[in-house]
């Protein structure tokens, strides 16, 4: 019996100088956050904003086809979109300018050529793109930038269709694409954007060639109505 007490004793001790030691050691760790300066303290709050019913308009956008060796088009754009909730918006109208130039990549090879007929390309020029789409956001974060500045972001999905014009006819068009919102304020955004305008384009010779437009762009945009603070 004896024996039997002086082990729980010992034990208890044991425990007791173990408990004091993770005391120790979580005061030391609150010491160390409490010496923190409040100015490099940052809440971070669950979500930035809402988008229920609110509009975006993007007035101001740039960008470009730049992946083709014979054809390159530079490209601004307008949209708007309505946000029925934070995940799922309708973006009804996407207008895109197009100015197009075309490269000396063929007229070098010819000019080289030794003998046979010219090569050519039956390449129309873009003039615009008209479209609208769907936007589904599935997740939203934030993003710390040297541990002072935090970006709120979302990715998106994108599809829709429309209209694509060229020099000499008009064709019906679709897209897929991605995309990054990167929230400033509460109602000024940006968007970087990737979308493959896709269509059937006639030849003159009378056939048809798929066309894939791999477009980038940047657009700022402007959310309406603010937010109550």
């Amino acid at each position: 019996m004896k024996m039997l007490l002086l082990k729980i004793l010992s034990l208890t001790m044991v425990s007791h100088l173990v408990l004091a030691a993770d005391e120790n050691v979580i005061e030391k760790q609150l010491q160390e956050i409490g010496a923190i300066p409040n100015e490099e303290v940052v809440v971070v709050q669950k979500k930035f904003t809402r988008k229920q019913w609110r509009h975006e308009f993007s007035p101001v956008g740039f960008g470009g086809v730049p992946f083709g060796t014979y054809r390159r088009t530079l490209l601004g754009s307008a949209s708007y979109t309505l946000h029925a909730n934070d995940w799922l918006g309708l973006e009804l109208l996407n207008f895109s300018y197009n100015k197009n130039f075309f490269s000396s990549f063929l007229d070098d090879i010819n000019a080289n050529k030794t003998g046979g007929s010219d090569i050519f390309l039956d390449y129309q020029k873009l003039l615009y793109f008209i479209t609208a789409g769907v936007q589904l956001t599935p997740f939203y974060g934030k993003v710390s930038t040297f541990s002072r500045w935090l970006a709120y972001v979302e990715p998106y999905f994108t599809a829709g269709f429309g209209l694509a014009r060229t020099e000499t006819n008009t064709y019906l068009a679709g897209y897929p694409g991605v995309g990054l919102r990167t929230f400033f304020t509460e109602w000024f955004s940006m968007r970087l954007e990737f979308r493959d305008y896709i269509y059937s384009e006639k030849k003159r010779d009378g056939n048809s060639e798929m066309r894939n437009n791999y477009a980038v762009s940047v657009a700022l945009s402007f959310w309406l109505p603010k937010m109550p603070r």
